[in-house]
């Protein structure tokens, strides 16, 4: 989400990369220049391109941004490694770890409060330091470093006490049981971490400060430089708002990648993507359900090279967000109104080709926590016409409206703002039915296409400020059920400033509940609070479809990331 640039150090840094010990100087514009990328010239054999929606605003994964796109996480799960991953069918695998701690195994203390992790002892960042306990306690003490400008503490504050009995082995203890912890420590959580080289991290900042203790960690070179990381790829160089490169990590500890390169570029615009993508220039992309049968040849148009389709389920749940700050959002009436104005089932069959199925929570529909019986208020624009009335915004009839009826209250006209961003194809047709859809019964509706970034930013975006009526947006979800980080009234998420007592309660009952089916009869009845209320309108949950290149194998995106399985790529 990054139309507005923070202003990075560069510096000179040394990476490991293919072939011999190789040295790459980075530039202002972190770009390294090195024989070994250079040599990468057969692009049939050596090399995977493909895009992602926006410039990243930085590499370091200590301060990943919220986007639609998930760039930033997408980039760093090419270079550092999870404690815990999903496969394609959404199972957890043990990555940075030995095992995922359990209570049979004795990871995980009765009352949930300790936690044991063991980490891989074969595991070395790319330029051959092994990965110890100091890097994840050093981490651990950077994300909740108040200087630190981490997106989310969430979690992270409840360890009141950790502990490294040797170089492989990390205790956490929690004040209180947390029931996301297990998958959301330096995972899959609703802001992702990942564990940081901390002796390269220490060696920036002594060189800006010998005592250490002024410098956060947003202004060292490694935010736009992570030269070192323990993943499949190793960051090679970034030329800004254009491309990025990543080599494979010789030193990686599954074995060195089969694709010896990958070429990033950045492409926000859907169309271009699709061009580049049937013109053979992209490798893989996520593509819009109505772009399918283009991609596909279906459409009549001819195909050069052939494409596979992947589709996965995924944690992404896309709503309409109502800013319940904003008169006349403060009323439920008129929200409730705005749902039932919406046809949701012709949205996912006309726009998704019913590729994304209509939801009704935040909860994913893979999750064991979703309920199918929970259910916002259904298409019917009787009953929306009658709840506007009984909040007092009546029709006035206006030739040559688009519905012969423009709404007012107290000589106020019934006028909402909708931002979208232009980054999804989806998302900019979904705004322009609800547009009709809500015009239809009366409502004045702007459109306003922000741009990703914009959208995203945090503090100063458009989300983050509370500069809109309504806003199109896509929640990624963690693996775990844990939507508080939306729903709670402070939620780092809740856009809708929303704030229900109840939910809060009961978003506190479900992260300390021990018990899946405790914590799935809190989660209905935080959905069931949320549908009576209406701070969001709920459009569907996306199964992501995916169009690939028939030379590249092994490309299996999971429900979070088209990049987690890259060390298994391979081209033929």
């Amino acid at each position: 989400m990054r139309g507005v640039k923070h202003a990075f150090l560069a510096t000179e840094a040394r990476l490991l990369a293919a072939g011999a010990a190789l040295g790459l100087f980075l530039t202002a514009c972190s770009h390294a220049s090195d024989s070994g990328i250079s040599a990468y010239t057969d692009h049939s054999r050596s090399i995977v391109t493909f895009s992602i929606a926006a410039d990243p605003m930085t590499l370091n994964p200590l301060f990943l941004h919220q986007d639609a796109s998930s760039v930033e996480q997408q980039l760093a799960r090419l270079a550092f490694e999870p404690f815990i991953d999903l496969d394609e069918r959404g199972r957890p695998v043990p990555a940075l770890l030995s095992s995922i701690p359990a209570r049979d195994n004795g990871g995980l203390s009765a009352d949930g409060r300790t936690i044991v992790y063991h980490l891989r002892p074969s595991v070395r960042w790319s330029d051959g330091v092994p990965v110890t306990s100091d890097d994840v306690l050093f981490t651990l003490h950077a994300i909740v470093d108040p200087r630190n400008p981490v997106r989310s503490h969430e979690g992270y504050n409840l360890i009141d006490q950790f502990s490294a009995p040797d170089a492989h082995t990390v205790i956490f203890h929690l004040r209180h049981a947390w029931a996301p912890a297990v998958m959301t420590y330096f995972s899959y959580g609703f802001a992702p971490q990942f564990v940081l080289p901390a002796h390269i991290l220490k060696a920036q900042m002594r060189g800006l400060s010998p005592s250490m203790s002024s410098i956060p960690l947003n202004q060292i070179p490694f935010n736009t430089a992570p030269t070192v990381g323990d993943g499949p790829y190793s960051f090679a160089a970034w030329h800004h708002g254009d491309n990025l490169t990543y080599v494979a990590n010789q030193r990686y500890w599954r074995g060195k990648p089969n694709i010896p390169q990958l070429n990033i570029r950045i492409v926000p615009d859907p169309q271009t993507n699709l061009v580049l993508l049937r013109s053979g220039q992209l490798d893989w992309n996520l593509i819009a359900p109505s772009q399918e049968a283009d991609v596909t040849g279906a459409s009549g148009i001819t195909v050069t090279p052939a494409m596979g389709i992947f589709r996965v389920p995924t944690s992404v749940i896309a709503g309409i967000v109502l800013n319940t700050k904003h008169s006349p959002l403060d009323d439920v009436r008129v929200r409730r109104a705005i749902a039932m104005s919406i046809d949701r089932d012709a949205i996912s069959q006309k726009i998704t080709l019913g590729a994304y199925p209509v939801t009704n929570m935040l909860q994913p529909q893979f999750s064991w926590a979703y309920n199918p019986a929970i259910k916002e208020p259904s298409f019917n624009t009787g009953d929306a016409d009658r709840l506007l009335d009984q909040a007092g915004w009546r029709c006035n009839h206006v030739a040559g409206s688009d519905s012969g009826c423009v709404r007012s209250k107290s000589g106020k006209r019934l006028e909402l703002t909708y931002v979208q961003f232009p980054e999804t194809t989806t998302g900019v047709r979904v705004a322009t039915v609800v547009q009709e859809e809500l015009r239809a019964r009366g409502f004045d509706i702007t459109l306003k296409s922000i741009s990703n970034a914009q959208l995203f930013l945090p503090r100063t975006g458009v989300l983050a400020s509370g500069e809109f009526d309504l806003a199109y947006v896509p929640f990624t979800m963690g693996a775990d059920p844990d939507d508080s980080s939306i729903l709670a009234c402070n939620g780092a998420s809740n856009y809708m400033r929303w704030c229900n007592a109840k939910v809060g309660k009961l978003e506190s009952l479900a992260l300390t509940a021990t018990s899946r089916s405790e914590r799935k009869r809190y989660y209905t009845q935080i959905a069931g609070a949320v549908d009576q209320e209406v701070p969001l309108v709920f459009l569907f949950n996306a199964y992501y479809i995916y169009a690939y290149r028939g030379r590249l194998h092994n490309f299996m995106p999971n429900a979070f990331l088209p990049t987690w399985n890259a060390y298994n790529w391979k081209l033929y």
